[in-house]
């Protein structure tokens, strides 16, 4: 009798949750299907057409859809997805600036998360996660679906934290999630230059979440598919493109912007503002502000005049809201009767960053529109 070994077969993972991507390009969902398979069940489909098809033959818990797609875009084909399939998990993916029907999205149906090429897979499966798991527990509790509200929709537009670590050497990120918080910020790289920008746009006459969305999607272009990476070249494009986006609904106010851009060869930090500072950490608890311009840009008639100012020698770069800047911090001297916040961030500068953005939200517990960026460089 003849003994047959066999090698034990492998057992596959029993997978939660199904996903459906949509786009119309093939390597992209090669991509997409090759970074999940072990994660989740993956569909694919080349189209919108080809989406409602599986739709009707699979269970699928999350689509996740690219905007600009011939024929039927992504907007119209969730549109159609959700009156059939009202409790699927619906995410939009884009690399371009098409804020007004993300909006519309927003308004018909709801969004579950807005995201902005390019895709980084770890990034990615988190935003699955949380949103799935959300969704699980909320058909488990019968609380029904619910869609983003306002500050959860603005805030889903800005990068994360673990984001701005993987630009920079280390930072931290504080910010209020709320309609109060107009403000907003934004960081990537190109080549050897790590670019932030942070900006108040509570001066303009458009919707705030339509406004600083819109801000981040361009930045996006602007870096990554323009190129720039000069601080005054990047207001300008972005104070033009404002302009021409909402300029025709007559007039569009001014908003307050800082943009850095850090050469990680020689380390040396270029930075342009507008209404906005930033402070500089040189040293053993020395703390330097950097002054720009004092207006705030006006988009109606900005003409790109905004200087540049250039240095180096900055181990920790701070981006911080008026409103953090001007508020008196409680001394824990009874004597004392206060600090402002820069002394308190002076003498916090030499600490961790982690501890830093601990003890400072702490002390600020009382202001709902923080919005603050820490990044370091050395």
């Amino acid at each position: 009798m003849e003994l047959v070994l066999q090698r034990p077969q492998r057992k596959e993972s029993v997978k939660k949750y199904s996903i459906l991507y949509v786009d119309d390009e093939p390597v992209n969902l090669r991509i997409f299907q090759h970074a999940f398979k072990r994660d989740y069940n993956v569909f694919t489909a080349l189209n919108g057409f080809d989406a409602l098809e599986i739709l009707n033959d699979k269970k699928v818990d999350l689509i996740i859809t690219d905007q600009q797609m011939p024929r039927m875009s992504g907007v119209d084909l969730l549109a159609k997805i959700v009156p059939k399939h009202p409790s699927i998990v619906r995410m939009i993916m884009t690399g371009f600036s098409d804020i007004g029907a993300i909006i519309r999205a927003v308004n018909e149906f709801g969004l579950d998360k807005y995201l902005v090429k390019p895709w980084d897979r770890d990034q990615l499966k988190v935003e699955f996660d949380k949103a799935l798991e959300k969704k699980h527990l909320e058909n488990k509790s019968k609380a029904g679906k619910e869609g983003l509200d306002a500050a959860d929709l603005a805030f889903s537009f800005l990068p994360n934290e673990s984001d701005l670590k993987k630009i920079f050497t280390d930072g931290f990120v504080i910010y209020d999630k709320n309609k109060a918080n107009k403000h907003g910020y934004w960081f990537g790289n190109s080549g050897d230059k790590s670019i932030a920008a942070f900006y108040n746009g509570a001066n303009c006459q458009m919707n705030a979440i339509a406004l600083n969305s819109y801000i981040n999607m361009s930045l996006t272009e602007i870096v990554y598919k323009e190129g720039l990476t000069k601080s005054t070249d990047i207001i300008k494009q972005l104070a033009e493109n404002i302009k021409a986006r909402f300029g025709a609904h007559g007039d569009i106010g001014s908003f307050d912007i800082a943009v850095v851009v850090v050469d990680k060869k020689s380390n040396r930090v270029s930075y342009a503002g507008a209404n906005q500072d930033i402070y500089c950490a040189q040293g053993e608890g020395e703390l330097k502000s950097v002054k720009g311009a004092s207006e705030a840009i006006d988009l109606n008639d900005f003409e790109g005049n905004i200087e540049q100012k250039t240095f180096e020698k900055v181990s920790t770069l701070y981006m911080v809201s008026k409103d953090m800047i001007n508020q008196i911090i409680p001394s824990d001297d009874a004597k004392v009767e206060g600090k402002n916040f820069l002394q308190v961030l002076k003498s916090h500068s030499t600490k961790p960053l982690e501890e830093q953005s601990t003890q400072i939200g702490e002390k600020l517990s009382g202001d709902n529109t923080k919005c603050m960026l820490a990044l370091k460089l050395s």
